[in-house]
Formats: structure tokens, C-alpha cells, sequence
């Protein structure tokens, strides 16, 4: 089954490889953007489909806009963050962030243009190089941003005394702006790779925003975009949270017993399971949430770029309509 017909996407774009009917939509080299005919610019969606992705997008829109919004304004308000002992909730309030302008951004266009209106692209060049460059900027930062809070939590947990000359209020602050001017930078090749395409008739009502650099420039972007939105996150939080967990695991089973000296980063403790019961309790909880952050960064983001890495891999003679 070809990939549009399992769930709707943008036509021709990065995610996906384009529909059969391009390989023989112009005489162009197989090394050049392909040329559409109208007739392939239709994607099979049927009424049903497109009001069920629409209610599951405005929910989305509205939890996603109402929570991160209440989730940063808390966050970046100056009196809370003085009041803060943790660099974690600036990790927090840039994760909220990234996450607020995919919502404000990108969701819409996405809803209006490739769901229910395919052709033509209604939105104006610019408008085109800037979705992808804006969507995967936050998705880098989404990213780095995860992998950077499990970097601050390793800190805290593991080498709390370190951390506090270390992860300090300016430095995370300098560290944050550092991640969000190279989520920037890795998305300034989309501004290359996407743009408007006109049909092979160059009927206005054939223009799409699509890809309009060779297979291979695009299969590199993709692949260059997986490795770092995906695959380095997934190592870092994966063997970090690891060691986390291990950590207070050690810290829980030593402080079975009444005033248990516990060794923290190298240092030692002392943890009273009958003085600090709450703190217990939040062992517990941490290593439960430790394991649910890894087990949904792969599960939410697994599916999108295994397909994105199959057109990259998968023949297209492999595909199907």
C-alpha cells in the first residue's frame, strides 16, 4: 500500500515518497524534481477521513495551544523562576515553546492545505520554504531540548554537587539559546529543498508546495534530519535516563533501612525512610516517569521517521497505489 493512502501528508514532500504516477510525469532526468500531472496531484481521501483527522487536529490544536500557552506564561513569569531551586523549568518553558509555535504554525496549514486542499498551494512561496523551515526548527529544538533536560536531570541526580556550579541559571540560559540558533542553522537547508512546482501543463491550479532539489539532495536532508531530530536524542535520553533510573534504584534500596547513608554523585547522604517519607514516594514516581519519557519519545516519533527513512531505503518499484 503506498504511504498516502495510510495517512494524510504533504504531497510529493520529505515525508514521503511521491506517487507513482510522478515517474513518468516529464522527460526531465530521474536525477531532477519531478513534474506532476493534474490528475496526480489528487490524493484519494474520502469525506469521512478528512472530518475524522480534522476533529482529532482541532483537539489536538486546542490541548496542545491551551497547555503549552499556560505551561510557558507559568514557567517564564520572572517572580516563579526566582522562587525555583531547579534549571530544569527552563528546560521546560523551551520545550513548551517549540512545541507552541508547531501548533500555532504549522498545524493549520497543514489541516487546510494537505488534508483537505491539495492543489493549489494557496499559501505563496515564502509561505512554503517557511512551513518546513519553521517546522523543522522546532522539531530540532523539540528534540534537543528533551535530550538537554535528561543531561540537567543526570546532573541533579547523579552529581547534585557538581551540578550546582555547573548547571547554573546563566549558563542553562546560554545553553538553551545555543539550542534554539542550531535548530535553526540544521533547518536552513529546507529553505533549499522545498518550494512551489507548477504541473507539467503549468496550470496555476497544479501549483504545489513540494520538494524541488534531485532524490538525492532530498534523501540526504531526510536522512541528515533523522539522525539528529531522532536518533542522537533517542541514544541520549535512552542511556542517561538509564543511568538515572539505576541511580535512584541504588538510592532507594539503600535507604530501606532507618537512616540509611546513601552515596549521591560520589558523596554521601543520609535518607530516612521515617523523616522524609514524601521524598521516598518521589523515587518511586521518578523512576516510573523516567521510563515513560524514553518509551514515548520512541513510540510518538518512531512511526514518522521510519517512513520518512523508507522512501530514503524502499525502492520505488516496491510501492503500490
Amino acid at each position: 500500500m503506498h504511504p498516502n493512502a495510510t495517512a494524510p501528508a504533504v504531497p510529493a514532500g520529505p515525508l514521503q515518497p511521491q506517487p507513482s504516477g510522478y515517474a513518468n510525469a516529464s522527460n526531465r532526468s530521474d536525477l531532477l524534481p519531478k513534474v506532476p500531472d493534474e490528475e496526480d496531484l489528487d490524493v484519494n481521501t474520502d469525506i469521512y477521513s478528512k472530518v475524522m483527522v480534522t476533529v482529532i487536529y482541532s483537539a489536538l490544536f486546542l490541548v496542545g495551544t491551551v497547555g503549552n500557552s499556560i505551561t510557558a506564561y507559568t514557567l517564564v513569569r520572572k517572580k516563579s523562576l526566582q522562587n525555583l531551586q531547579s534549571t530544569v523549568h527552563y528546560h521546560l518553558a523551551s520545550l513548551a515553546f517549540s512545541d507552541l509555535l508547531i501548533f500555532l504554525l504549522c498545524m493549520p496549514i497543514e489541516l487546510y492545505n494537505f488534508i483537505w486542499v491539495h492543489h493549489p498551494w494557496a499559501f505563496g512561496g515564502a509561505v512554503c520554504k517557511g512551513y518546513y523551515f519553521l517546522r523543522d526548527a522546532c522539531t530540532y529544538a523539540t528534540a534537543l531540548n528533551i535530550a538537554s533536560l535528561s543531561v540537567e536531570r543526570y546532573m541533579a541526580i547523579c552529581h547534585p554537587f557538581k551540578a550546582k556550579s555547573i548547571m547554573s541559571r546563566s549558563r542553562t540560559k546560554k545553553f538553551i539559546s545555543c539550542i534554539w540558533i542550531a535548530s535553526f542553522l540544521l533547518a536552513i537547508p529546507m529553505i533549499f529543498t522545498m518550494g512551489q512546482i507548477y504541473g507539467k501543463d503549468q496550470d496555476p491550479d497544479s501549483l504545489i508546495c513540494t520538494a524541488i532539489v534531485d532524490t538525492s539532495s532530498l534523501k540526504t536532508v531526510i536522512q541528515v534530519n533523522t539522525f539528529i531530530s531522532f536518533v542522537f536524542p533517542m541514544v541520549v535520553i535512552s542511556v542517561l535516563n538509564t543511568i538515572i533510573a539505576n541511580q535512584l534504584l541504588v538510592m532507594f534500596r539503600q535507604a530501606a533501612q532507618e537512616n540509611q547513608v546513601c552515596t549521591i554523585g560520589g558523596q554521601q547522604t543520609m535518607l530516612s525512610m521515617s523523616m522524609e517519607p514524601s521524598r521516598v514516594q518521589a523515587l518511586k514516581h521518578g523512576v516510573r516517569v523516567l521510563r515513560a519519557v524514553v518509551i514515548a519519545f520512541v513510540v510518538c516519533w518512531l512511526p514518522y521517521h521510519v517512513r520518512r527513512l523508507m522512501f530514503c531505503y524502499v525502492p520505488s518499484s516496491h510501492w503500490t497505489e
